[in-house]
């Protein structure tokens, strides 16, 4: 995108220049063509550099997205047949259609020159007919120079690695998903969830051992304050019997002496 942004206003640029040297050329009243032919040398250098480079793009776009897809059939990584036949298509598409532009390009610019419109007819098809040469070893270029990255690339970081890292990753990933789940409270069937559920079950639980305990605790010092006041009641009466028997006793005593 910014390739294409810095192409357009290099061309822009270029226009506005040569738009201004036409206009210093006719006040300074020197020879320079008519305004016909400076507008459609414009034209002919917008299309020649802009839009015939189109197609020449797509073409070793397509060249690279191959050159990468037999990268990975050769390490194993599985590749869309489709994607590869789309690929193959668009490849040759593009070429055939970048190969027509430059020519019918080339021929509309003579036939403009040979009819008299313009001058720069010829020179204009023949840069049409030239480009359709360095056009392609301009880009040929940055294909190789794609490919020497990609090689480097490949020998620091190997696709095998990559892809061993990247099938882990995912694993983990599935793995955080899981106990995600797990641990989701808002998900009543989720162990987390289950285990707060058990965790409030146990407390009540508690709560109620405790509840039991104090009650068992306060009902065994009632027995207890109960069973103390019947001993001291029965160790009272022990000691009125013992009372007792000893009067008794002691009126027996009597008795036999009298």
């Amino acid at each position: 995108m910014r390739n294409n942004s810095f192409g357009a206003a290099y061309l822009f640029a270029v226009t506005i220049l040569v738009l201004i040297v036409f206009a210093v050329l006719k006040y300074l009243q020197i020879q320079a063509g008519t305004l016909v032919d400076w507008v459609i040398g414009i034209v002919a250098f917008w299309w020649l550099t802009g839009i015939t480079t189109i197609p020449w793009n797509m073409h070793f776009a397509a060249k690279e997205v191959l050159v990468d897809a037999q990268t990975s059939s050769d390490k194993g990584i599985e590749v869309k047949a489709a994607d590869i036949s789309y690929a193959q298509r668009l490849s040759k598409r593009f070429l055939w259609a970048a190969i027509f532009l430059h020519i019918i390009s080339a021929l509309v610019l003579y036939l403009l020159a040979y009819y008299g419109v313009t001058v720069v007819g010829y020179m204009a098809s023949l840069a049409a007919l030239g480009l359709t040469f360095v056009r392609p070893l301009s880009r040929l270029y940055d294909y190789v120079v794609h490919r020497l990255q990609s090689i480097r690339h490949e020998i620091r970081y190997p696709r095998d690695d990559v892809y061993e890292l990247s099938a882990k990753l995912n694993e983990v990933a599935s793995k955080v998903t899981v106990l995600e789940e797990m641990l989701n409270l808002s998900y009543r069937e989720s162990w987390a969830s289950k285990q707060q559920e058990e965790l409030a079950y146990l407390t009540n639980k508690l709560s109620e051992l405790d509840k039991e305990t104090d009650r068992i605790k306060q009902q065994n010092a009632r027995e207890h304050e109960q069973l103390a006041r019947r001993s001291e009641q029965e160790i009272a009466k022990l000691s009125e019997d013992a009372q007792f028997l000893n009067q008794v006793r002691e009126l027996i005593r009597f008795v036999k002496g009298a």
